[in-house]
């Protein structure tokens, strides 16, 4: 008796463990890697979908930027085997965009469709994304992803987290900004996106070295121009020296 209960114990831990096993996968479907982001800075994020229809691939990936907590600006990065296609949107209000000027359009989706036929047995979706700046305010953004696969099922990524199917979430890292937010005129991005900022005002510098390049090529020109003429100034000079001699010695002839 004591055997059969240590047999049916072991059975049912057997089938447990079996069926957690089972689900794990199905709950990592889709993932973003890095899973954090700085507020307010700029980041990329590629999000990987994992092959769970037997028989079928995926053939198309639509992302959806968040209406809240906005991303103003969402560039997809060149894949192998995938073609992209962005659309944008009108904000509810003017965001700061990446180089801290205030953008009216932010971008609201990404849809990639495969270019090649059927991927090799095992290798998942992974879509790179750069994106900025981060929200200043909140503790996640979340993205909806449609996945279409070669049978013709749509899955739709959206639920909370726990449910079937749940979205992605990039976490918020980094203090949140007093008065901040995504409008324009929170100043909390100028203060984010300092080092694009920088680029900026490398242009103007840029600008200076180019003029000082100018002035510095004249010179060079003027002097050069200075040089030659002497040297063909001397040239004439080296030229006509060797017949004074001649003509002194005609003379004497005569």
């Amino acid at each position: 008796m004591l055997r059969n209960r240590r047999t049916a114990v072991v059975a049912v831990g057997a089938a447990i463990f079996g069926a957690l096993a089972f689900a794990s996968p199905a709950a990592a479907d889709v993932t973003a890697t890095p899973s954090e982001a700085i507020r307010g800075d700029g980041t990329k994020v590629t999000f990987r979908l994992t092959e769970d229809r037997p028989g079928a691939y995926t053939t198309k990936v639509q992302l959806l930027a968040p209406e809240t907590n906005v991303v103003a600006e969402i560039y997809p990065m060149s894949q192998n085997d995938w073609a992209p296609a962005t659309t944008m949107r009108k904000a509810n209000q003017a965001v700061d965009g990446l180089h801290g000027m205030p953008v009216s359009e932010v971008t609201a989706t990404i849809t990639w469709t495969r270019v090649s036929g059927a991927p090799k047995a095992g290798q998942a979706p992974e879509l790179t994304v750069s994106m900025g700046p981060m929200p200043t305010q909140g503790d996640e953004v979340v993205f909806t992803l449609v996945q279409t696969y070669s049978d013709g099922t749509v899955v739709r990524w959206a639920d909370p987290a726990g449910g079937a199917h749940p979205a992605v979430v990039v976490r918020l890292t980094g203090a949140p900004v007093a008065g901040g937010g995504n409008h324009h005129g929170g100043g909390t991005e100028q203060q984010a996106i300092q080092p694009a900022a920088t680029a900026s005002d490398d242009g103007g510098g840029a600008y200076g070295i180019l003029a000082a390049g100018l002035l510095a090529g004249l010179g060079l020109g003027v002097a050069g121009g200075w040089l030659i003429l002497r040297s063909r100034r001397g040239g004439t000079d080296a030229l006509t020296a060797p017949l004074e001699p001649e003509r002194e010695k005609a003379t004497a002839d005569a």
